[in-house]
Order: C-alpha cells, then sequence, then structure tokens
C-alpha cells in the first residue's frame, strides 16, 4: 500500500508541474491475456477488462507523460494444469507519449497492485499472487481533436505473476502477456485542441 501512495503522490506531482497543459479523462479496454515463461504449461487465453482515470501532461508540443489509474481483471489458465487463476489488480501505468497529428506512440512501465486472487472454485488464493508485478507496455492510437481515443497496446510482463514457492503452480515462473483495445476521452486543458 506504501508503494501506491507513493506512485499517486509522484503522478499528482508531476501533473501539478504541468497543469496549464495537461488533460485528464477516462478508459475502458478489453484485452486478451495469457502467461508465458514456462514450457510445463499451455497457456490459454482469456478475455481480461479494465476501466479507470488518465491523464496527459506535456512537455512540449508533441512529448508529454501519459500515467493511467485503472482497476484491471485477468483470468490464467493453463490447460494441462491446476493452473486457474483470477487475478484483479490497481494497475498504474507511467508512460511516455509522441503525438503526431492525432498520432501517439506510448511506452513505458507499469506496476500492478494485487487486489484479489480466486481459483475456479471461487477460493481465496491471494497469497499465491505476487503483491506487486511489473510489466512494460508499448501501444499506438489515434486521437480525435474533441477528446475521444482508440488505442491498441501490449502488455507484457517483467516479473512473474506468482510466487515461485508455490508447489502447484511448478517454478511459478509465469509472465503475463496482454493485447489490449483501449477507448478513452480526454476531457479539457490546452493538451487536447493544440496538439493534434
Amino acid at each position: 500500500m506504501k508503494k501506491l501512495v507513493l506512485s499517486l503522490s509522484l503522478l499528482a506531482g508531476v501533473i501539478g508541474a504541468a497543469q496549464a497543459q495537461s488533460t485528464i479523462g477516462i478508459t475502458v479496454g478489453v484485452g486478451r491475456t495469457s502467461l508465458l515463461g514456462n514450457n510445463v504449461y499451455s497457456s490459454v487465453n482469456h478475455f481480461a477488462y479494465q476501466a479507470g482515470l488518465t491523464a496527459d501532461a506535456y512537455f512540449g508540443e508533441t512529448i508529454s507523460f501519459h500515467p493511467e489509474l485503472l482497476y484491471t481483471k485477468q483470468y490464467f489458465d493453463a490447460s494441462d494444469s491446476h493452473l486457474s487463476r483470477d487475478v484483479d489488480y490497481i494497475s498504474v501505468p507511467l508512460l511516455a507519449r509522441y503525438h503526431a497529428d492525432g498520432l501517439f506512440f506510448e511506452a513505458g512501465p507499469e506496476a500492478n497492485f494485487t487486489l484479489a486472487a480466486k481459483n475456479e472454485d471461487g477460493n481465496d488464493v491471494k497469497s499465491q499472487a505476487q503483491s506487486v508485478v511489473l510489466n512494460y507496455v508499448v501501444g499506438l492510437g489515434y486521437q480525435l481533436n474533441h477528446g475521444p481515443s482508440l488505442g491498441i497496446r501490449y502488455d507484457g510482463g517483467a516479473t512473474n505473476v506468482f510466487k515461485s514457492d508455490v508447489a502447484t503452480l511448478g517454478t511459478g515462473k509465469l509472465k503475463s502477456s496482454t493485447f489490449w483495445l483501449n477507448l478513452s476521452y480526454a476531457f479539457g486543458g490546452s493538451g487536447s485542441s493544440t496538439r493534434r
């Protein structure tokens, strides 16, 4: 929780420093997620969902800092094991964006704070999940003059989703791999009108 509070404080500070050229917004996304990194398992793709708040703090005409605060739900499964886990996160991507005539390209790290984890029987298995999972994000999209945008991104695991000492998960060396389609809307600020 202390790491989450620190992350949010950092976000507020950076956005405040550039508030004259910033926007805030909302976003929803749907994705396809799987697990990578351990040949013992044959991973199965499942849908994932997320929704939350976004911001853009502009530094110049084309560069912005784009943080997000998201509720993310992912279902991880492997067909030949007992691995079926429904995991809820608070996700905090910290992205840099390059804007060019409506197009944007984005990249950066993401911290995922585990809220809950359940197995296919509905039992609480949060103790098997890492409390914080680090990912990397790359993506691109297009934003219209008045705020709506559509983007696609890849969200790859930098650290393992599960703890390594959980017997049913083998070595535990499993990282998430998710492709997202996101629909967003930005409100106000000079960034939404002058950089398109």
